[in-house]
């Protein structure tokens, strides 16, 4: 009876598995096949390798690399080893393309941007502990989001650099002046938090003020916040590959922490000085992103979500920025020098202003070629909402739109794109902040379009991005105003990847002051 029943089980799963794939071969497999034959798709080139195991001898690949800090290194030389720009790498039956291919970027982003969502895998990941905001929201929400949050980067708002001089003024108040080595990384996250909430909430965090950390509550939520950010560095020496697979309390401790602590110190304080400003008549007629917010609700939840959403943004990447460049230039004595003389006859001693700054062509095209070697977001993605195509990458020359099917997600490769030699020339590898430059490069005039994506682009390009390079051009000015800069660190530079990306290594150098030669 057992026998009978057991032979009677399988074949009703046979059965159900063939009814299944006929139903889907005469209605989804179907519409695929006709999309593809209007478009003229082909598949593309497969990741060598793949077999039958559904990927995961890639996927264990793919970990030991993050592990070892050169995942984006990997990701990049896959694609140049095929000789190709767009590839299916599919792992455990998840249909997954790798591109570097700006012409699909561009499809993704903005041509056909209505097919595409951010993902729901990340927006459950980056949602758990920002909540819905800016970063995780999608249509209406989103549009909503990002309306609230432009008058915040008017150029009259970003032309006022007096919270940049405040706040860099205090980082240098602490640092070292006897040429003892200091890693600014970590320094100008804190730099970066501090100007962020000041100017976006009408307050500061003031963490550069209390580098003994005395403000038990502000640094609970900074270091709830980077574990948030990155918590597949925690513990995987103890777990290995499988921290990947297993649930993690702790995030949820520290979205409970970050909720708690980013509400008491932030909302409610800004809730009490804007009740008290408005008793006393002296309300501040400067905009910022939290009043709007509290005179659009007062729920609690949704402001925070707003706020932790935007101070995402605000401080990692452009401390990234400032990290990366200040790592260049310690040991690029000749760009450092040329840098010099450009603040020597722009500027002189002088506090920048907005408008100077924006002249400066050299210290444009450093951070320019920063952002190209060292790409904040190196690699993104996006997941289909519908049967789709992207323009090119099927076929034997790659030449051949490819269909995508609905739910399938391709990966948008930043650092391997921003390093095309076909674009940037033959020395794509290299940090030179001269092909920025007419008649300097031999790719000159560079125009790299889509192929140089800093801050996104479409609907959804970043609308902080003035507001960042102003940030990252002054405090680099000031710093050379003020210091010399000698590199502490011989190490290559090696990449620590979370929701963004900075050097492994930090920002060692030197300081001396440049009053004292």
């Amino acid at each position: 009876m057992s026998v009978f029943s057991a032979t009677n089980v399988a074949i009703g799963l046979v059965t159900l598995f063939a009814v299944h794939r006929i139903y889907w071969e005469a209605t989804t497999g179907s519409r695929q096949r006709a999309i593809a034959k209007q478009h003229g798709c082909l598949p593309p080139k497969r990741r060598p390798g793949g077999g039958p195991c559904l990927g995961i001898g890639y996927l264990f690949e793919n970990l030991k690399a993050f592990r070892e800090h050169r995942i984006c290194q990997a990701w990049t030389q896959l694609l140049r080893d095929e000789n190709v720009h767009t590839m299916d790498i599919s792992l455990l039956g998840q249909t997954i393309l790798l591109t570097d291919d700006p012409e699909n970027v561009k499809t993704m982003l903005t041509t056909d941007f209505n097919n595409w969502s951010l993902g729901s895998e990340r927006i459950k990941m980056m949602t758990a502990f920002l909540g819905n905001g800016i970063f995780t929201n999608e249509g209406a929400a989103w549009k909503h989001s990002r309306e609230m949050l432009r008058p915040c980067f008017e150029r009259s708002m970003v032309a006022d650099v007096s919270t940049f001089e405040k706040h860099t003024s205090r980082l240098f108040d602490i640092l070292p002046r006897d040429s003892t080595t200091v890693d600014l990384q970590p320094l100008f996250h804190d730099l970066s938090m501090d100007i962020a909430s000041d100017f976006l909430f009408g307050q500061s965090t003031d963490s550069l003020l209390d580098q003994k950390k005395e403000n038990k509550l502000l640094w609970e939520f900074i270091e709830s916040f980077e574990y948030c950010c990155n918590p597949s560095e925690n513990d995987n020496k103890k777990w290995g590959v499988l921290v990947f697979f297993l649930p993690d309390p702790k995030v949820k401790r520290c979205a409970k922490t970050i909720s708690v602590a980013f509400a008491q110190t932030i909302i409610e304080k800004q809730v009490e000085l804007q009740s008290e400003s408005t008793k006393e008549g002296s309300a501040s007629s400067r905009y910022n992103f939290l009043d709007e917010l509290l005179a659009a609700t007062q729920d609690l939840a949704v402001i925070r979500s707003e706020l932790l959403n935007v101070m995402l943004a605000g401080r990692d990447t452009i401390a990234s920025l400032l990290s990366n460049a200040v790592w260049e230039l310690s040991r690029q004595p000749e760009i450092l020098l040329r840098l010099r003389g450009e603040i020597a006859e722009y500027i002189g001693d002088e506090m920048p202003t907005y408008e100077l700054l924006k002249d400066m062509k050299y210290l444009r095209a450093i951070t320019n070629e920063t952002q190209r070697m060292y790409p904040v977001v190196p690699s993104n993605s996006r997941q289909a909402l519908k049967d789709t195509v992207i323009p090119r990458g099927g076929g034997p020359d790659g030449t051949a739109p490819v269909l995508i099917p609905k739910g399938a997600c391709v990966a948008y490769h930043s650092h391997a794109m921003h390093r095309r030699s076909d674009v940037f020339g033959d020395d794509a590898d290299v940090f030179n902040p001269s092909r920025w430059l007419v008649g300097e490069h031999h790719s000159s005039p560079l125009r790299p379009g889509w192929s140089y994506i800093p801050f996104s682009g479409g609907p959804r390009v970043c609308i902080g991005q003035n507001f960042a390079l102003t940030e990252a051009m002054f405090v680099i000015v000031r710093l050379l105003q003020t210091f010399n800069i000698e590199s502490r660190d011989s190490e290559p530079w090696g990449e620590k990847l979370s929701i963004s990306c900075t050097g492994i290594n930090g920002c060692k150098v030197a300081l001396r002051p440049r009053a004292h030669e």
